[in-house]
């Protein structure tokens, strides 16, 4: 990272916002928000407050920001589509990979490692070429996180391939194709949820493979299972998650109403550890 980083945020109408902000008092980071209707509030000298006559304007403000030297992306309280419809116009040149996909950070207390998952909020039902392209956009993220040489789980129902189940097909072809490519990463499945995140549940099954409970990124088959995942962790294991949108020449920070402070943080310190 940079010694100077600047966040623009598009959207800046959330005193969750302004929170996120306060919290990021520091002489390295500074913010530029874009909204509608400038809020009366006391915001630290490392932010500038520019507002904008709609949430599109508001976007496109923030975009630019970024070809003037903006570091990352945050949604603040705009549509998703509205981001990415002006983020992906071809005059602007932020796509960089084939394929955007989402990351998200994922902190477990019964764990003692963050873990990634993808693709849980942007490709609906991606093909095998898909899935490729998601897979390594997420071993790049690992990479630049810290982590050397990423386990990555393809999950399913079962680590017992069915040839019925297109979930454990298509992670059976992609461990193929990865057996013959020199990456950092090993790429296996298809895998369970349990062994893929439980050693001793692997030790019970005497499960022989490469991915023992210590898998890095959990990659999921379709949006539904990443979401459903995603929420559960959530809402019913009290995990802390943060999610990115890559692909894009900086980082874009996902972030939905109902986030709380916490996981708003955390991901943008995780958007910021990617750059």
């Amino acid at each position: 990272m940079s010694n100077k980083i600047r966040i623009s945020i598009a959207g800046a109408n959330d005193f969750k916002i302004f929170e996120l902000v306060d919290s990021f008092h520091d002489d390295n980071i500074s913010f530029d928000l874009f909204g509608v209707d400038k809020p009366e509030y006391h915001f630290w000298s490392n932010v500038s407050y520019i507002e904008a006559d709609s949430d599109e304007e508001a976007v496109r403000l923030a975009v630019n920001d970024v070809l003037n030297g903006a570091n990352v992306i945050f949604k603040g309280l705009v549509q998703t589509h509205t981001i990415l419809k002006e983020v992906l116009k071809k005059e602007y040149g932020l796509v960089q990979k084939k394929l955007l996909s989402h990351v998200s950070i994922i902190e477990i207390s019964a764990l003692n490692r963050p873990v990634l998952l993808t693709d849980a909020a942007m490709n609906i039902d991606p093909d095998i070429d898909q899935e490729r392209l998601i897979i390594e956009n997420a071993i790049d993220v690992a990479h630049s996180i810290g982590i050397k040489s990423p386990k990555v789980s393809l999950l399913s129902s079962a680590e017992n391939f069915n040839p019925k189940m297109p979930s454990s097909v298509k992670a059976k072809d992609l461990t193929e194709y990865y057996q013959d490519k020199k990456i950092d990463a090993i790429v296996y499945g298809p895998l369970s949820l349990d062994i893929s995140l439980s050693k001793e549940i692997a030790e019970e099954k005497k499960f022989t493979g490469p991915i023992q409970g210590d898998a890095d990124v959990l990659v999921v088959p379709n949006i539904d299972v990443g979401n459903v995942l995603y929420k559960s962790l959530t809402m019913f294991a009290n995990a802390k998650v943060g999610g990115i949108i890559v692909g894009t020449k900086v980082p874009i920070v996902l972030t939905s109403r109902g986030d709380s402070l916490e996981n708003k943080i955390l991901s943008l310190k995780f958007a910021l550890k990617t750059i």
